[in-house]
This record gives C-alpha cells, sequence and structure tokens, in this order.
C-alpha cells in the first residue's frame, strides 16, 4: 500500500513488543463490532404473509392444518375465523378420542385451547389414553411429546409418581440417542413436569454448543428451522418454568433471533408455527429479549426536503418495547474518510407510534455521501447506513464545434438549464462536437463530480433507416471538475453507422446521493457523416474466407540420430560377453548334465524360461509393453505350473 514503510527496528534499545501490541489493539478496534440487537423483525406485512400460508387450514379438511392454522393466529394475536364451524369439526374428529394417536390428540388439544370457546372434549378418556402412552416404557420421544404436550393443554397435570417414572424413561432414552431432535422433544416434556424436569436444564449447554455460526451473525442447529425453533423454544420455555437463566448469553439469543428473522419468508404451516412460537418465546421470556434497531421504511436517504433519519425500535415481534428506552446516536461517520459529524445526539420519540424515534441529521449540514450511525437504545446498539442527498445545479454548459485539427478556437454557445439551445448545430466529418459543463453541489456551492455523466445522441429523423439510432458517450471531468467531452464526427461516424442526419443531443447526470437526477435535452445537432466505405474484397480473398483450412497433423519428434554400427555391435558385444564367459566357465568346470530330469515338466519349464527370455528381447527391439504383457501371461503361466511339477518330481526324487 502506498505510504506504508517497512518496520526497522531502532539500535536505540527500544522493545517490539509495545509497537506489536499497539499494531494489534489497532486493528481490534478498527474490526467490525458485534451488533448487539437484530437488524430486522416481523413487520406487519410478514404477518400477513404468514396468516396466508396457514388460512387453508380453515378449510376444515384436515385436523394437523387446522392446529397450525390456530395456533399461529394465537400467536399473532388475530381473531380465528370460523370459530363454530372450527368448533364443529373438531368435536366431530375428535369422538371419543379411543380411534386416535397421541400426535393427532396433540393436534386436537392444542387446537382447542388456541380456538379457546369450543364446547369441552372428553378430557377423561382422553386423559387415560395419554397416560397410558406416557406409562408405557417402550414409547416413543415424539409420542411422549405429543402426551406431555396434549396433557398440557387440556390442563392436565401428571401424578407425582409418573412424572417421576417418566423421567427415568426420558434419562434411559437420551443415554442411547441424546441428538438434537430428541434434546429439544426433551425440553419440551420436561417444561410441564415442574421440578421434576430439572435433569433437563443441564442439558441445554450441551445443544447450545452444537450450533452452526453463519458469517458471525445467525446462529442455528442442523436441521433447519424446525430444529433449531424447537430447541430454542424448548430451552427458553424449561428455563422460564424453573426460574433458572438459561446458559445462552445475549449475543447468542441475538444471534438465534436473526436466524429466525432470515427465515420469516417460510412457505410450510409447520414452518410458520416454529418460526412465531420461537421468536414470541424470545420475545417474552424473562431472561434475554432481543431487540430491533433498524432504519424504518423509507429512512434510508435524507435531505433538506426530507432530513429526518428515522429509526425504528421495538422486539422481534414489530410491537413497542414494554419499558421505554432513550435512543441516541452515539456517532454518525462519513463513509469513505471516516470524519465524524453527530456524537451523542438525541433521538425523539415519534408521538404516534411508539417504535419510531427520528432526529434532524440535515440540521449539521453534512455533505453528500454514505453515512453510518452508530445508534444505542438502552444497553444494546446497532450500525445503520443512511445516504445524505444533495441537489445538484448546472453552474454553466457551453457546446458547439471546433475544427478537428483544432486550428481554430471553438465556437461555442452557453445553454441554461433546463432550457434547449435555440440554434441548430451543424457538423461534418471535418469537425468535432465539444461541449464544456460545470456542476456545483447546490447547498455548499463547491463543484462537484458525479458517478454517471453521460451524453446522449439519438436520431430525431423519420428515415426507417435511422430510426430508433442512438449512442451514448462518457463526458470525463478534468482536475477542476470541468466536464469535457470531444466528439471527432469524422472517426466516429461508424458508430452512428454513416446514417447522416438530424440528432438531438441529451445530457444525462446521475449520482446514488444525487435527489435530483436528471436527463436534459440540450439541442439539435445536423451530422454530415462521410459514406461507408467499400466493404468489398478481392476475389481470391473473400472466398478463400470459407474454405476449409488445412488440416492440423500432430508432428511427431523427430528421431534421435543413432550411432555408427561400429559402436553398437561393440555395445552388443560386450552385453553378450557374460553369457560367452559362461559358457567357457561351463566348458573348464566341467558341466554335468546327466542328471537333467528327462521328464515333460523339465523341458517344457526351460523351453518356457527361455522364451520369456526370447520375448524380453523381442520386447526390447520392436514389441509394446502391451502386447509383450499378453505373451507373457501365456508362457507365464505354462513355465510356473511346469516349474512346480519340476520341483515336486526332485524334491521326491531326493526323499527317496
Amino acid at each position: 500500500m502506498p505510504g506504508l514503510q517497512p518496520f526497522v527496528p531502532s539500535k536505540m534499545g527500544i522493545p517490539i513488543w509495545p509497537l506489536f501490541a499497539s499494531a494489534l489493539l489497532c486493528v481490534a478496534l478498527g474490526a467490525t463490532p458485534f451488533s448487539s440487537s437484530t437488524s430486522s423483525y416481523l413487520s406487519v406485512a410478514d404477518k400477513t404473509r404468514l396468516k396466508k400460508v396457514v388460512e387453508p387450514g380453515f378449510q376444515l379438511s384436515d385436523l394437523p392444518a387446522l392446529h397450525y392454522a390456530a395456533v399461529s393466529y394465537k400467536l399473532l394475536g388475530d381473531a380465528i375465523p370460523k370459530n363454530a364451524e372450527a368448533c364443529k369439526f373438531l368435536l366431530a374428529t375428535v369422538g371419543d378420542g379411543s380411534s386416535m394417536t397421541p400426535e393427532n390428540l396433540y393436534y386436537a388439544a392444542t387446537a382447542w385451547k388456541a380456538i379457546g370457546v369450543c364446547q369441552p372434549l372428553p378430557i377423561a378418556g382422553i386423559t387415560k389414553i395419554l397416560t397410558a402412552v406416557v406409562d408405557k416404557e417402550t414409547s416413543t420421544i415424539p409420542e411422549l411429546y405429543h402426551a406431555v404436550g396434549a396433557l398440557a393443554a387440556l390442563s392436565q397435570k401428571l401424578p407425582d409418581a409418573t412424572a417421576t417414572k417418566l423421567v427415568k424413561t426420558l434419562q434411559a432414552i437420551l443415554r442411547k440417542d441424546d441428538s438434537l431432535l430428541n434434546l429439544g422433544y426433551v425440553f419440551h416434556i420436561a417444561s410441564e413436569l415442574g421440578p421434576a424436569g430439572s435433569f433437563a436444564f443441564e442439558r441445554i449447554e450441551d445443544a447450545v454448543v452444537q450450533a452452526d455460526e453463519v458469517d458471525g451473525k445467525y446462529l442455528q442447529f442442523e436441521g433447519g428451522l424446525s430444529v433449531t425453533s424447537l430447541l430454542v423454544n424448548g430451552a427458553f420455555q424449561l428455563s422460564t418454568n424453573l426460574k433458572k437463566k438459561p446458559p445462552i448469553s445475549a449475543e447468542q439469543t441475538v444471534k438465534f433471533a436473526n436466524y429466525l428473522l432470515s427465515r420469516r419468508s417460510v412457505q410450510t404451516t409447520k414452518g410458520v408455527v416454529g418460526l412465531l412460537s420461537a421468536l414470541a418465546m424470545l420475545t417474552n421470556n424473562p431472561f434475554e429479549k432481543p431487540i430491533c434497531i433498524a432504519l424504518a421504511d423509507g429512512g434510508i436517504a435524507v435531505s433538506n426536503k426530507q432530513p429526518l433519519v428515522s429509526i425504528k425500535v421495538c422486539d422481534i415481534l414489530g410491537t413497542p418495547l414494554k419499558t421505554p428506552v432513550s435512543v441516541v446516536a452515539n456517532s454518525a461517520t462519513r463513509v469513505g474518510d471516516d470524519v465524524v459529524v453527530i456524537s451523542k445526539k438525541a433521538f425523539q420519540p415519534s408521538a404516534g407510534d411508539g417504535t419510531l424515534y427520528t432526529m434532524n441529521l440535515m440540521e449539521i449540514k453534512p455533505d453528500r455521501g454514505v453515512y453510518k450511525i452508530s445508534v444505542s437504545a438502552g444497553s444494546v446498539s446497532n450500525t445503520v447506513t443512511v445516504k445524505v442527498l444533495t441537489e445538484v445545479v448546472v453552474d454553466y454548459l457551453e457546446i458547439g464545434t471546433a475544427d478537428a485539427d483544432q486550428t481554430t478556437q471553438p465556437k461555442l454557445s452557453r445553454v441554461e438549464y433546463p432550457k434547449k439551445l435555440s440554434s441548430k448545430i451543424e457538423a461534418d466529418s471535418q469537425q468535432k462536437l465539444v461541449i464544456r459543463f460545470l456542476l456545483k453541489d447546490s447547498v455548499s456551492k463547491k463543484s462537484m463530480r458525479v458517478h454517471q455523466a453521460f451524453v446522449r445522441l439519438h436520431s430525431t429523423s423519420k428515415s426507417a433507416d435511422s430510426r430508433g439510432q442512438e449512442i451514448i458517450f462518457v463526458a470525463e471531468p478534468d482536475a477542476a471538475n470541468v466536464y469535457k467531452f470531444d466528439m471527432d464526427v469524422g472517426s466516429t461516424a461508424g458508430e452512428f453507422g454513416y446514417l447522416s442526419g438530424e440528432y438531438g443531443v441529451e445530457l444525462i447526470i446521475g449520482d446514488a446521493v444525487l435527489s435530483n437526477s436528471f436527463q436534459w435535452n440540450l439541442a439539435q445537432i445536423s451530422l454530415k457523416l462521410p459514406e461507408q466505405p467499400s466493404a468489398a474484397q478481392p476475389a481470391d480473398e473473400k472466398s478463400g474466407l470459407y474454405k476449409p483450412k488445412p488440416e492440423i497433423k500432430h508432428m511427431f519428434r523427430e528421431p534421435e540420430i543413432r550411432p555408427p554400427p561400429v559402436v553398437s555391435n561393440l555395445f552388443t558385444g560386450l552385453c553378450l560377453a557374460p553369457v560367452l564367459l559362461l559358457l567357457i566357465l561351463w566348458a573348464k568346470l566341467g558341466v554335468n548334465i546327466s542328471n537333467f530330469p528327462l521328464s515333460l515338466s523339465a523341458v517344457v519349464f526351460h523351453l518356457g524360461l527361455g522364451g520369456i527370455f526370447v520375448l524380453l528381447g523381442v520386447f526390447w527391439l520392436q514389441l509394446n509393453m502391451f502386447v509383450t504383457l499378453r505373451y507373457l501371461l501365456g508362457i507365464g503361466v505354462v513355465t510356473f505350473l511346469a516349474g512346480n511339477k519340476l520341483l515336486s518330481q526332485i524334491a521326491g526324487r531326493k526323499g527317496r
């Protein structure tokens, strides 16, 4: 990076570690701190959309669908439609409860409780069935969860002896399978057991450490929304009933809330209930309550016409906080140069909305740009980003023509925004179109640059050839922020398709921090472009364009030069010398071939062994490896079998 010099330790004995520690401190301070609040909440639009997901449940054709719809409406605080019809369907479906599974009884009991105005269910018969499920040692965790949940919805408390037995059953199951799903079910079951459920409280920390962190902002469990909502809801519900603070930090709670809010576009009825129940538990628990600090709708930009920064401070369900808090802008820093323009400025509460707080940012007349505002509400804080918009004014604009070779001064005429030049500009291929203009900030009156400064020329002729013809050029500023545009008519004729005629000249100005970006019709110009050059080519050249190209053939490397025959023969003789020496030694020592066994196996073995050596020689001369291996397989098998037979015969002869 420019401006950074390499660090050289001092020769005066100054220790290096304080400098290193200072550097680490600077890095730590420059790091983005974790936001102790969420940046989103469940808006009115989100609630409306979630209700549409569960609304089909009120068609009264399916018990689980009715359960999800009734519970969702209850969690959202809305009146449940078709109360009488829903109660009639519910009671008819349950009957005496004898033919229903624990899961369906759970759906029926929770829907009955959510509706709240239905006739009594056959509680005695249902309680007997559910208690039998709890007493049964072979019941699964989901069956126990549905049975205990249904009993709780019917306000039926388990006897102490049954609760004690259930605790032992749950502990035995967890020793075999303590998966996240089972832990979530156990937290919910234990929350209905009173003090007897304290055994599960110790497992909350074991579950939380298995959560996966994403981007430093979200905490979620493997399994997605269903498992995460089940565990979070169960952990806080168990802690609330035991009146013990759960081993979940405020930061972890915010990250869980961030993940749940990121899934508010869920499209399944079960997911809607899981999302709403978990958000409601995080909002209403007595321990950690996430708070949302975010920009209000439409509050991302401020200007002289709209000077207020609007902040929404609420719980994650979008409702006002039960305890009022003071909302303060700790600092406002301009992005790019880190200039601090505000320090400790209070937001003012809105009279009509208990969640809205406003601050007039334009009182200090900040420069245009993007600002990061650190906002605190009570003990939590967050950083929001706003844009300060300004209006741009055209200080002056000149347009005209000049000779392409620059032998004379340009002839320029001034045009006032938003007027159009009264006279038509004439330009031919020996000239160039020249535009000069300066933009200023309407507040500071300083010259400024913009992200987009375009000059658009579009055909205004009525001929079919030029209709819709347009071309856009970029205007570039100089060191003094004066925008200059020079278009050589002759050299750019090809971009116009060599179509002479009438063209409109427009100036397009745009920027992310401008509140009045504009498109200005400057003038009318008549372009006399040169004729299009002939595209004719020599017949042989043109016809050769589409002829087949020469075939590309692979060129093998040319073989290296072989040595002279004398050298090759000498080398071959040296290689055969050991064989000749072997024959001489055999003749001198006397070879005893009388003991050679005259059997088929002996002859075949020696012929096969010799054949292998011959095959290796042929491989060296002309065969490739694959062909050699194929021949070697056949010869080798025969040689192996014959050799094994020969060795057996020799061993048998020596034994005699």
